[in-house]
C-alpha cells in the first residue's frame, strides 16, 4: 500500500535530492535539472493539499518526466525557429534579410528630419530637458540639478516637449 505523507517538509527533504540527480541526467544541465524539480515539488505539494495523491513519489516522478518532455518540445521548437532565421534568403544570399526596405528608409529619414526641425523649434529649456531625458536618458532629478531648476520644473518642460511633438507629428 501507498505511504501517505502528510508532512510536506519531510517529503521534500527525503525527494529533493534524488529528484534533482534524476533531473540531471536527462537534462544534462544542472540549473535545468533544479528548476524542473522545484516546479515538481511544488505541483506535488499543490496536488497534496488536495487530499487525493496516494503516491507522492510516484506523482513527484511523473510530473518532473513531463515537465522534462515539455522542455525538449521547446527547445526543438525554439531550435527550429532559430535554424529558419538564420537561413539565407532565397532572393539574394547577399542581401541582408533583416534590413529595411528603400521605402521604409526614405519614411524613417523624413521623420527623423521632421523631429530635427521639432526640436529647433522648442524652446531652448524645453528642448534641452528633453533631449537630457530622452537622449542622455537622465532622470528628473538629475535634469533638475543640472539645469538649476526644480524637478516640478522639469517635468512641466516635457510635458511641453511631447506636446508639441505629438501637435506636429499627428
Amino acid at each position: 500500500m501507498a505511504v501517505k505523507h502528510p508532512n510536506t517538509a519531510l517529503l521534500v527533504d527525503e525527494l529533493a535530492t534524488p529528484l534533482v540527480r534524476y533531473l540531471t541526467t536527462k537534462v544534462k544541465n544542472d540549473e535545468d535539472a533544479n528548476d524542473l524539480a522545484q516546479e515538481a515539488l511544488l505541483r506535488m505539494h499543490k496536488f497534496q493539499q488536495s487530499g487525493s495523491l496516494n503516491n507522492a513519489k510516484a506523482f513527484l516522478y511523473k510530473t518532473a518526466n513531463n515537465l522534462v518532455v515539455d522542455q525538449i518540445r521547446r527547445n526543438q521548437v525554439h531550435d527550429k525557429y532559430l535554424s529558419r532565421e538564420m537561413m539565407p534568403s532565397d532572393s539574394s544570399g547577399a542581401e541582408d534579410k533583416c534590413a529595411p526596405s528603400a521605402e521604409r528608409t526614405a519614411s524613417a529619414e523624413q521623420e527623423l528630419n521632421l523631429i530635427y526641425r521639432l526640436l529647433d523649434k522648442m524652446p531652448p529649456k524645453v528642448r534641452r530637458a528633453f533631449l537630457l531625458h530622452r537622449g542622455n536618458d537622465m532622470s528628473y532629478a538629475d535634469i533638475a540639478a543640472d539645469m538649476g531648476v526644480s524637478t516640478s520644473m522639469v517635468e512641466k518642460y516635457i510635458a511641453e516637449a511631447l506636446r508639441l511633438l505629438r501637435k506636429e507629428l499627428q
